[in-house]
């Protein structure tokens, strides 16, 4: 049976639709072009590294790619191949000077969690630094007598 007239909850993405979209935007996400920087010379990089570009490119929203791949678990290996492509091309493109180092930076620190900071503790947990020591009654008397 079909969703009503009008109902715009019904499910518009068969998983076969859904596969095709992937493999378009990874198929962008392979795309080059030269640049020119003038006296600077030319430099090939990648014509995409955000998600939304490709998004646009392609008329829908980046954020139905993440409900896609929860839709259909299967396309989790094509959302994987579709972003480590773009975060490829944004480091690629940044060490070319194709991007501005600091546009870069703040997508990778956005969208694929890289960091600048290293974490020494364990996840926010307390690290325990007790060492449990055994002193015999002797030690015990010494070190008491200094007080």
């Amino acid at each position: 049976m079909a969703a009503p007239l009008g109902n715009i909850n019904a499910k518009k993405w068969t998983i076969r639709k859904a596969v095709n979209i992937f493999k378009k935007a990874i198929e962008l996400t392979k795309q080059k072009e030269l640049y020119d920087f003038g006296i600077n010379g030319k430099k090939t990089g990648y014509s995409y590294d955000f998600i939304g570009e490709i998004a646009a490119e392609l008329g829908i929203y980046k954020d139905l790619f993440i409900y896609l791949k929860d839709t259909y678990p299967s396309l989790k290996r094509l959302d994987n191949e579709l972003h480590t492509n773009i975060e490829r091309n944004c480091f690629s493109n940044t060490k070319k000077g194709i991007i501005k180092e600091a546009t870069g930076i703040v997508n990778l620190k956005a969208n694929y969690r890289w960091s600048d900071r290293v974490d020494l503790s364990t996840n926010g947990k307390d690290i325990n630094t007790t060492i449990p020591i055994t002193l015999t009654k002797e030690q015990i008397d010494k070190a008491l007598e200094q007080y």
